[in-house]
């Protein structure tokens, strides 16, 4: 006889319950398979600043299993006061104050997390003289770096003890250094491929002609508010050299210029942006009937890779020079190798390139891409939520 007796779920969140992830974390797909769903959401009192700037009150969803808490006390309590078991989805991160609602979650309930949900190739940093130098003539940055790097290094190793009862994989990079004896595992996918098996029987628009740039809302991203740290590009210098580039490309090509904006983006309230009109929530459509793809670093480059879509990864002087883009740099860089590509530098095309030595797509790589960061290798070809839902129900006996 199962404890669980009653399906119900709860959401842990450190981030406002947007649209977009209501739809991402698959909250209707439980409701539609019987089971009672609430989301918490801490977001207010963790990071004030941050619901401060993305408007977290106007941001969130009217969804009436949803409760936002002003005090750690408030969500202890709820958690403490529920009269069964309950399966918890965890998308918290690794404060201590996270790490206390986790562990008294953990006493009424099983965890389930997600490892990378949208993970992509990250660089490894190499420290060399000149950037020693660099961070030590520049010691308010050396603060920062050393800060950051002390943050990540913490979080890796609570995130190494806090073991989830259960672990979402998401191809073989996210199972590294998991130990399956004290944890479940869960092979699924990332958050794209959600995306690609839900949409994947649309028409593509074969008379498109067009290039789609991936764009990241680089200088005005909620993300960097939420991690405290400062933009790698600023809207002043990204913008122009952007929209030169992508005029000289579209040029050779002879393709129209389109511009996925950032789902978190809103560039109707900007007064510095993309000269060329921007496209929101239709980025797999624009993909799918795209003929080449530009970015630099964006996960939603998962999405042209899946479609073996042609990539052009593109950098600016900025990225490549400013202390505070060092390592969007070398990720942008790293992506770049992973997939058999180089980068070009949009503020120097004095240089005609051939751009079409560009489009090539390395099958063998892009492949590879896929199993590493993208989809377990036979996992099942259902939704992210589907495949736990089905998984928890069967081991809990429900």
């Amino acid at each position: 006889m199962s404890p669980y007796n009653q399906k119900q779920v709860i959401y842990l969140i450190s981030s406002p319950l947007s649209l977009r992830d209501f739809k991402r974390y698959g909250v209707q797909n439980w409701i539609d398979h019987g089971w009672k769903v609430k989301v918490f959401d801490i977001t207010r009192f963790l990071n004030p600043k941050f619901w401060s700037y993305v408007d977290g009150d106007k941001l969130n969803i009217n969804f009436e299993g949803l409760t936002i808490f002003h005090n750690i006390n408030e969500i202890l309590s709820a958690i403490s006061n529920l009269q069964n078991k309950v399966v918890f989805l965890d998308y918290i991160g690794f404060s201590n104050t996270e790490i206390k609602i986790r562990k008294i979650a953990s006493m009424h309930g099983i965890l389930i997390k997600s490892r990378n949900p949208g993970s992509a190739p990250q660089a490894k940093t190499k420290i060399n003289f000149l950037n020693l130098f660099s961070l030590i003539i520049h010691p308010i940055n050396f603060v920062n770096k050393l800060t950051s790097f002390i943050k990540h290094k913490v979080e890796k190793i609570r995130s190494n003890k806090c073991l989830p009862d259960y672990l979402v994989v998401s191809g073989s990079k996210s199972m590294s250094g998991i130990n399956d004896k004290k944890t479940s595992i869960i092979k699924a996918h990332n958050f794209d491929y959600d995306l690609f098996i839900e949409k994947k029987q649309i028409a593509p628009n074969k008379k498109s002609n067009s290039l789609v740039f991936l764009d990241e809302d680089g200088p005005y991203h909620s993300d960097y508010w939420h991690r405290k740290i400062k933009p790698f590009v600023t809207a002043d210098k990204y913008y122009p050299v952007i929209d030169l580039g992508l005029d000289k490309i579209a040029d050779s090509l002879k393709l129209n210029i389109k511009i996925a904006a950032h789902p978190r983006s809103d560039y109707n309230v900007k007064k510095i942006r993309y000269k060329h009109p921007t496209i929101k929530n239709e980025t797999f459509e624009l993909i799918k009937d795209a003929d080449v793809i530009v970015g630099h670093g964006s996960t939603a480059l998962q999405l042209a890779v899946i479609m073996k879509k042609p990539i052009i990864f593109v950098t600016t002087d900025e990225i490549q020079n400013a202390s505070y883009a060092k390592s969007y740099a070398k990720l942008i860089d790293h992506y770049a190798k992973t997939l058999g590509k180089k980068v070009i530098n949009l503020s120097n095309l004095s240089n005609l390139y051939n751009w079409r030595d560009y489009l090539n797509v390395d099958e063998e790589k892009y492949e590879k891409y896929i199993e590493t960061y993208i989809k377990t290798k036979g996992s099942p070809e259902k939704l992210i939520s589907n495949i736990i839902i089905e998984y928890i129900e069967k081991d809990l006996l429900l």
